[in-house]
């Protein structure tokens, strides 16, 4: 039968039969890769480093359930440029369930510009979206473009618009 651990190199690294996972590079007092799991057994162990893999994660690239870095990928993600979880976090791109950046794509989008099932942001594109600039199926914000519309200028199959409303109101005077 064949054996899938032989394919995995890191597999020396990965405790067997459960066991915690502690690697740092080159030294345990200056790791440059750090990685640190308690395999979901007692306290989570938190890996420090340049490269930081563990179930929480502190470094310039960084993946874990909870990871904080510059580029950071895990459940709970912080980044500086990028951050890629379920709850994504970021001063530049984040991506993920719930993300909050400054161009943010996900479900719950929330950001300068933000693409999502709810986008809010300056720059907003969803199903529902809240913003300046905005298209989505309800639009909600200065210039919208959607189903049902909803703000100063734009246009929409419902139209609830500044514009629209001084159009008609134009008509009766």
């Amino acid at each position: 039968m064949f054996e899938w651990r032989r394919l995995l190199r890191f597999n020396r690294y990965i405790g067997r039969e459960h066991e915690p996972i502690d690697y740092q590079w080159p030294a345990a007092k200056f790791p440059i890769i750090s990685i640190r799991s308690s395999v979901g057994q007692g306290k989570p162990k938190v890996a420090i480093g340049l490269v930081a893999l563990g179930d929480i994660a502190v470094g310039l690239i960084a993946g874990g359930a909870i990871s904080v870095g510059i580029f950071s990928v895990g459940a709970v993600a912080m980044g500086w440029m990028l951050a890629l979880g379920a709850v994504a976090i970021s001063s530049g791109l984040s991506a993920g369930a719930v993300a909050i950046g400054e161009l943010a794509i996900g479900a719950v989008a929330i950001g300068q510009s933000a693409v999502g099932a709810v986008g809010i942001g300056q720059n907003a594109l969803g199903a529902v979206a809240i913003g300046e600039h905005v298209l989505g199926a309800v639009a909600i914000g200065e210039r919208v473009y959607g189903i049902v519309a909803i703000g100063e200028h734009g246009f929409g199959l419902v139209p609830i618009v500044g514009d629209f409303i001084r159009w008609i109101a134009g008509l009766f005077r």
